[in-house]
């Protein structure tokens, strides 16, 4: 039964991933110069749906000691260029729909050190999906502004920091920013965090150090939100 759950969550993912396909295509024959905002809505979920499901997968898999990660060196310019390139993607669907909050929010970026770095060992494909969705969820709940920035960390490592001039996060979430990352309950952090802490927590170096995920309400503003993620 454990692997029709996983069979079912793969193929589930994958008909959204062909439906977002066929919702473009659709776009496309409506060859109206003005976009639908009721397909570009039905995309917009087919997204975020099959985003939870590639999340949830890594968790199960997690579970049952059959996640492997493709760790190998990155660019980090590029990885960092092709990530915002996704991002604005996504920010240009939402402006199709019409439910533009976050459109009017500016991101600042400091990816100076990635230069400095150069390269970086790490799943390019989970630890995007990771930020991508740190970021959107920055936008959703900042006011004004979010900062994302890469920093080399003390003692070695890098960092990815996502900050925003929001309220912050739930005290109940920052309770439990140390829950285990594979405990698939009700979790007042949310599939998202869980997600991150685990792949965080899955890049680790010979001598035992391991990556991390960490959260605050020391962001922008007053009190608004941090996330980071340290990979060693």
């Amino acid at each position: 039964m454990d692997v029709l759950v996983a069979a079912a969550i793969h193929d589930a993912k994958n008909a959204l991933n062909t439906l977002g396909v066929w919702l473009d295509e659709a776009q496309r024959e409506c060859a109206s110069p003005t976009p639908s905002p009721a397909l570009a809505r039905a995309k917009a979920i087919a997204s975020t749906l099959s985003g939870q499901l590639v999340e949830l997968l890594a968790l199960y898999r997690a579970g049952d000691g059959s996640l492997r990660l493709a760790v190998e060196d990155q660019h980090l310019e590029d990885f960092l260029a092709d990530l915002m390139a996704e991002l604005d993607e996504s920010r240009a669907i939402l402006t199709q729909t019409g439910d533009t909050p976050e459109n009017a929010i500016v991101i600042d970026t400091d990816f100076a050190v990635a230069n400095e770095v150069n390269a970086w060992a790490f799943d390019a494909y989970l630890v995007k999906f990771v930020l991508l969705d740190a970021l959107r969820n920055a936008l959703r709940h900042a006011r004004r502004q979010v900062r994302f920035s890469l920093a080399a960390a003390p003692g070695g490592g890098i960092r990815f920091s996502i900050a925003d001039d929001g309220d912050g996060y739930p005290e109940a979430i920052l309770r439990n920013e140390n829950r285990p990352a594979t405990e698939m309950s009700a979790a007042s952090s949310g599939l998202g965090l869980s997600f991150a802490r685990l792949i965080a927590a899955r890049h680790a170096t010979p001598a035992g150090l391991h990556g991390r995920l960490e959260l605050g309400n020391d962001g922008l503003g007053k009190n608004g939100a941090r996330f980071s993620l340290f990979l060693p």
